[in-house]
């Protein structure tokens, strides 16, 4: 019975890894994030049962940290400007996505709110600042 489970279990998890994988494809030409989340997804869920696909999320996790360095520099002045920048391109994708109906317009509305809560979240040390700030206004 352990066997059946086992086999089971690789093919679901095999099963939804592909269809992630291949949604990935399907909606990768949209504007916004649309596949590359999806993608990496479906490969996580391949890392599973296959080593292959586990040296391949490794090798993801890496490269992804570089590039996390690359456009989040670690100098406050471009900091500050991500959290300038951030809270009004978020506003803007809602502008586009409450007051258009055109399909396109949605799609660049996605897109700004992806990227403006992408550059509030990833703005790394800003906790960090902020409690800094707080103590000198003491």
């Amino acid at each position: 019975m352990s066997r059946v489970k086992h086999y089971t279990k690789l093919i679901v998890l095999d099963t939804i890894g592909v269809l992630l994988m291949i949604t990935a494809l399907l909606t990768g030409w949209l504007p916004g994030p649309g596949g590359i989340p999806l993608f990496i997804l479906g490969l996580s869920f391949l890392a599973i049962n296959h080593e292959w696909a586990e040296r391949h999320m490794n090798m993801l996790k890496k490269y992804a940290d570089r590039l996390g360095d690359l456009i989040f520099i670690d100098k406050p002045a471009v900091q500050r400007a991500y959290d300038i920048l951030a809270p009004p391109i978020v506003a803007l994708g809602i502008f586009f996505l409450v007051r258009h109906s055109a399909i396109w317009m949605m799609s660049l509305g996605v897109s700004f709110v992806f990227t403006g809560l992408a550059l509030l979240l990833g703005n790394r040390h800003r906790l960090r600042r902020l409690k800094a700030h707080l103590r000198k206004q003491r």
